[in-house]
């Protein structure tokens, strides 16, 4: 049976059991009807699976292969925050955030793309440059013959290959001065990669996790999203660890995620990622493939905004 689903069963069980509602409080997210969203949650809950192994993807129900890495290579490789181009590639779930300019404001790709970090030029970065392993760097007056600046992406990449067992190796989204400016702050909000044990280890750090419908995406493509980096960056892929500050699940959701957990559970799938891509901006949707995936039927959820 799938890893994933066991720690899933116990993370929904436990909310269940121990979690405390905010019904009587002003809450912020509403139903389309208007009535408040309440949520039962518990808080500082970690789950850690061995990516090496498994990847972590329910199979006690469906979930969409397709959307979930669409909307992770929008973030990382595209680095953007225009909705239409998400909508292009066949991935509506930020429609609902969509602003009037067509973005979704100074969230996620915007911030990989526009927050920077001084680096030396040395022989690697003009080698990765070269390659396209780098998609550029940003020109200012900080930028001279020795000194240039790389946004978060092209950073981590470069890091990851220049100076692996670092232990400052993260990217954030969480800006203070930007947030303001963001339709949704973010929920996904920090990632730190360590080289350890012989093999590239990630931790996902995340402020607030929807168990019904976020918490499946997110573990399933930062899992794909950390054996890309690592195979670009030529290590083993090891575990990855999702710090959740508080897990929570809507009302109108208990009760379809209680009966979810008591179905079979099947086989993890396998995941195939084409092993001749060599720079990570140049995967596309069609270098991923989940195979074998056996699951229960999917079915649908209300969405609290």
């Amino acid at each position: 049976m799938s890893i994933a689903d066991v720690i899933y069963k116990d993370l929904i069980n436990k909310v269940d059991r121990e979690g405390k509602w905010d019904k009587g409080y002003n809450v912020r997210p509403k139903w389309k009807d208007g009535t408040p969203a309440y949520t039962k949650s518990i808080i500082n809950v970690q789950m850690k699976f061995d990516n090496s192994k498994e990847i972590p993807l329910l199979t006690q129900k469906r979930v969409p292969c397709f959307d979930p890495l669409k909307e992770i290579l929008w973030i990382w490789r595209d680095k953007s925050n225009e909705v239409d181009r998400l909508r292009q590639m066949g991935c509506t779930v930020w429609d609902e955030w969509e602003r009037e300019d067509g973005t979704i404001g100074r969230a996620y790709g915007w911030q990989l793309r526009n927050k920077y970090r001084k680096v030396m030029v040395d022989s690697l970065l003009n080698q990765m440059i070269d390659n396209r392993e780098i998609s550029g760097i940003k020109v200012s007056p900080e930028t001279t013959k020795e000194y240039v600046l790389l946004d978060q992406v092209d950073y981590l990449l470069y890091s990851l290959k220049r100076n692996p067992n670092s232990r400052r190796i993260k990217t954030t989204l969480w800006c203070v001065e930007d947030l303001d400016d963001m339709a949704l702050e973010p929920c996904v909000y920090e990632t730190h990669w360590q080289l350890w044990g012989g093999a590239l280890n990630l931790t996902v750090n995340v402020r607030s996790n929807d168990l019904g419908l976020g918490n499946p995406y997110n573990i399933y493509q930062y899992s794909i999203l950390h054996r890309l980096i690592a195979q670009v960056t030529g290590h083993k892929v090891g575990e990855i660890c999702f710090n959740i500050d508080n897990a929570h699940i809507y009302d109108r959701h208990m009760v379809h995620l209680k009966n979810q957990v008591r179905k079979p559970m099947h086989r993890a799938p396998k995941v195939w990622i084409n092993p001749n891509v060599k720079s990570f901006y140049d995967f596309t949707i069609d270098d991923i493939k989940v195979l074998n995936y056996e699951h229960e039927k999917g079915f649908k959820l209300e969405v609290a905004e």
